[in-house]
């Protein structure tokens, strides 16, 4: 109980985000376990998409729980990115958190009425919907390996708590990269939009804006 308790001293407020995430996805898993297991088997069966969709009041509540998770799980460990490399250090490690979560909530809700004001336009809900579908899948997955892995950067050495970072930013990377490559099949194959077109929506509004996060980030982390 000593051992447990100096590991825990200072880090209550981590403790407490990973108490909620967990109980979160106990809830999701048990409350939902017939919608989850097709939710996460839509990441390699394309077809079970749109069977979803069609269901979408069905599938309503499970969305939300899973949007709850991604964007909580994301802020952690963006903030404790932030902290491994000297950035927002006046923040404590929740403040930066919920500094973090409101940011992503802005952001994502920025996204959303953009995307659907296009998809209204040009008569593209489907799409839209296809759109909001696999960004809820994929991020979930991703939480799936950002919650242990932040759960082990708060607690593990500092040496592993390194490895873990970038190994995040890495898997975020590559499912980031998987969504934009998902995306834009879907877009050229079901709804036939030409290819140059594809190529300016991915530079546009996928690519360019994570781009300029991250070139701020670099300036700061470089002083």
């Amino acid at each position: 109980m000593e051992m447990i308790r100096n590991t825990v001293t200072g880090h209550e407020a981590e403790v407490l985000i990973y108490v909620l995430l967990l109980l979160l996805l106990s809830i999701t898993r048990y409350s939902e376990e017939s919608r989850l297991g097709l939710f996460l088997r839509s990441f390699t069966n394309a077809n079970l998409v749109d069977q979803q969709l069609r269901q979408e009041r069905a599938f309503s509540r499970l969305a939300l729980l899973s949007f709850v998770i991604v964007l909580v799980s994301t802020s952690a460990f963006v903030a404790l990115t932030f902290h491994h490399f000297g950035l927002f250090s006046d923040f404590s490690f929740f403040g930066l958190t919920l500094f973090v979560l409101v940011g992503l909530i802005l952001l994502t809700t920025a996204r959303v009425a953009l995307y659907a004001f296009t998809a209204w336009l040009f008569e593209l809900d489907h799409l839209q919907q296809q759109h909001s579908f696999h960004w809820l899948l994929n991020n979930f997955i991703l939480s799936l390996f950002l919650i242990p892995a932040s759960i082990l950067i708060s607690f593990a050495p500092s040496l592993i708590s390194t490895s873990l970072i970038y190994a995040g930013l890495l898997v975020m990377s590559v499912f980031y990269g998987i969504r934009i490559l998902r995306l834009a099949s879907i877009t050229h194959s079901s709804f036939h939009v030409p290819v140059q077109y594809n190529f300016l929506y991915i530079c546009a509004l996928e690519i360019l804006p994570p781009l300029l996060v991250i070139t701020l980030i670099s300036r700061q982390i470089g002083g």
